[in-house]
């Protein structure tokens, strides 16, 4: 896993936020962040988690150039991180999403082997807070199976489906990822001393590795919003 492709808004001018609806699309990337901190719910603390971005490009959105035209080898991304939970877990937004891509858990778990699967795309739009009043963003509100017809006739992936994972030495793909979410990784609470924060400083891995949780996840999730890439 060599790097990756720069996203929309790193590849020309801001895009608008795509209308509310039902979108076709492919997953597109897979990546865990590492256990990270969690906002607070109602004024009550969350446990720490391990994230997930989940990362999907659609299938009939386009960035668009200066002048509005769309860019037909630039399909829209759109990510969504969420924490990790065991697929026992009925409730989490990571089993739900899991079984939307695997509904037979043909896969049993493996979240790496879910890239490039068709799936259907519920969007929703939502206006930006504080600073970013004056923004529109949007947001992932479901996930759907795409019926087998309709996934045989799914146009395939333009840009190659890639994973990444804060529990390998992978520095090529890790300094390939925006600052901000390099940050998020580097920040993470089980980061330091962990096979790729020893990578980062040319040392050797001496300790046993961190386990990579991208085929079982644990614990309970809340929705984060997107972040800009």
């Amino acid at each position: 896993m060599n790097g990756f492709k720069a996203p929309e808004q790193d590849r020309g001018p801001k895009q608008e936020a795509m209308e509310a609806g039902n979108y076709p699309g492919r997953l597109v990337q897979v990546m865990v962040l590492g256990l990270q901190e969690q906002r607070a719910f109602k004024g009550e603390p969350k446990a720490p988690q391990v994230d997930l971005m989940l990362t999907y490009e659609f299938a009939d959105e386009f960035v668009v150039d200066e002048e509005g035209n769309e860019i037909e080898d630039k399909p829209r991304w759109l990510s969504e991180t969420i924490p990790m939970h065991s697929l026992d877990a009925d409730l989490a937004k990571s089993t739900k999403r899991y079984y939307a891509m695997d509904p037979t858990k043909q896969h049993d778990g493996d979240w790496s082997a879910l890239v490039d699967i068709p799936v259907n795309i519920v969007i929703t739009k939502k206006p930006g807070t504080g600073k970013n009043a004056d923004k529109v963003y949007n947001n992932i509100a479901s996930i759907s199976s795409m019926r087998p017809k309709d996934a045989a006739k799914a146009p395939a992936l333009v840009n190659e489906p890639r994973l990444f994972t804060a529990y390998s030495d992978d520095v090529d793909g890790f300094k390939a990822l925006p600052q901000w979410l390099q940050d998020k990784i580097k920040g993470g609470l089980d980061f330091e001393g962990g096979p790729l924060d020893i990578a980062l400083k040319g040392g050797v891995q001496k300790k046993e590795e961190k386990e990579d949780p991208v085929n079982e996840a644990d614990e309970s999730p809340q929705n984060n919003e997107d972040g800009d890439w």
